[in-house]
């Protein structure tokens, strides 16, 4: 065959390398194809990892295959290999056409077909080695167009496998993502606002349940019915007021069957690709899990009985970074304890006491500042967090109207009920101050107040600063 009659072939050959094909595949066509179009008896094609130090030992031709028993290996040292490797040392394609008389022939892998004649060359990329490429056992001595048609067959080959190897971690990024959606119950979704269209992915049917294609919603009306009739509202809100920033809301959902689940929506909206006008795009999970977990932590941060905070809370906001609380130089703890509260249980019973519990934290909750703490300690006992003040005398003021607020009557059960409370107010001028010292310092200011009939504050000290 003529050479470019041999060259036509080779191109041919070549092009049936896609990356429609598996790695296995494009390797194991591509060796063949040097085989023959060297008039080869053996080939290979073997890897150079990394480090370029080791050879992934690859893929041997099929005719190689049947007289060799050579055995893949991930890891096969350069320095191990006899001069077959030598195209990777000297990064230049090697002819020997005399194997048996060279020296440094030792090192081929283990089972390895015998080797008469060898041309071996590498492909380079970025400036690694990234493979070998071998044949072996021509009837005739190699020659400059044998290096030119291997050339040609190795570039082909490292060319598909490495947009394969791109395809691949693409299709597996894919997968994993289609995974933890199945697994965290999420889908996505377009909305075009003008032309009133939806268009959900595949995972709506596993957050819905649903069993068809066709009952998924395309307008905001039919995505409407898997939607709790009170957010409708809110969704067509969201949905119809564009901005360039994100949003975030909670909805519930409901599934065909009737399950109800809470769902939380995030939206972002980018302009028409052509003409005028916005695109939704965003995500929808069932986030039910979620909802579960808040609420167990909201149980183990409140007092069951009143709906304030309790101790865990306390002992978490002093835990927090400095950054994280409120602004502000000064911290003031008041520990509060209610007078003449133990004649009510005893008198009008527990069921009664009980509710006058409750209407003193809902007027602690009703005189302090939105961002001020107010914490259940136990039984009649109370504490209020004050961050962010200026001195000691703002403290005061708010003791003041504590005591004022719960000296109020309370109404119950037709019963006029009379109490008062006891204050000790600790003040620290550093938020870095300890709970435990401010506590220790305002039970012994609250204590000085009972001692001295109650309804009255007394303020520590010492500043705790």
């Amino acid at each position: 065959m003529s050479v470019s009659g041999r060259y036509a072939r080779v191109v041919q050959d070549l092009e049936g390398l896609t990356t429609d094909q598996t790695e296995r595949e494009v390797i194991q066509r591509g060796v063949d194809i040097a085989q023959a179009c060297t008039d080869s008896r053996i080939a290979y094609l073997h890897f150079l990892n990394d480090d370029e130090s080791s050879i992934e030992l690859g893929a041997w031709s099929h005719d190689t295959q049947l007289g060799c028993e050579a055995v893949y290996s991930r890891h096969y040292p350069v320095e191990a290999a006899g001069i077959w490797a030598d195209s990777v040392r000297t990064r230049a394609p090697c002819l020997h056409n005399d194997y048996a008389s060279q020296s440094g022939k030792r090192g081929l892998p283990d089972g390895h077909s015998r080797l008469f004649r060898h041309l071996g060359l590498p492909v380079i990329d970025a400036g690694k080695v990234r493979l070998l490429i071998g044949v072996g056992n021509k009837a005739t001595d190699y020659d400059a167009d044998d290096v030119e048609v291997l050339s040609m067959v190795a570039t082909r080959v490292w060319s598909v496998t490495r947009q394969r190897r791109v395809l691949e971690r693409y299709l597996d990024l894919g997968q994993r993502f289609r995974h933890v959606q199945e697994i965290a119950s999420v889908c996505g979704f377009e909305y075009d606002v003008d032309e009133d269209q939806f268009v959900f992915d595949a995972f709506f049917a596993t957050v819905f349940n649903t069993h068809h294609r066709t009952e998924q919603p395309t307008s905001l009306k039919e995505f409407l019915s898997f939607v709790a009739i009170d957010d409708h509202e809110a969704l067509r809100t969201a949905l119809s007021s564009a901005r360039p920033v994100g949003r975030t809301l909670r909805i519930a959902c409901e599934r065909r069957r009737g399950e109800r689940f809470p769902a939380e929506l995030k939206l972002a909206f980018r302009p028409r690709e052509v003409g005028q006008g916005v695109i939704c795009v965003g995500i929808l999970q069932d986030v039910s899990a979620q909802v579960v977990a808040e609420d167990l932590r909201r149980r183990a941060d409140t007092d069951p009985l009143t709906g304030l905070p309790n101790r865990n809370r306390l002992h978490a906001y002093f835990g927090e970074p400095r950054d994280r609380r409120q602004e502000g130089a000064r911290v003031a703890f008041h520990y509060l304890d209610l007078d003449d509260f133990k004649p009510v249980n005893d008198t009008c019973g527990h069921p009664v006491g009980d509710e006058v519990l409750r209407v003193v934290a809902q007027r602690l909750r009703l005189t302090v500042r939105q961002d001020d703490l107010v914490v259940r300690l136990g039984g009649d006992e109370f504490a209020v967090v004050q961050a962010g003040i200026d001195d000691a005398a703002q403290a005061a003021v708010l003791a003041e109207k504590l005591i004022a607020a719960i000296a109020e009557p309370i109404l119950v059960q037709g019963r006029e009920i009379a109490i008062g409370a006891s204050i000790g107010i600790a003040v620290c001028s550093s938020q870095n101050c300890l709970l435990t010292d401010l506590s220790w310092a305002a039970d012994r200011a609250l204590y000085q107040a009972k001692s001295t009939g109650g309804r009255r504050y007394v303020m520590a000290t010492a500043d705790l600063g």
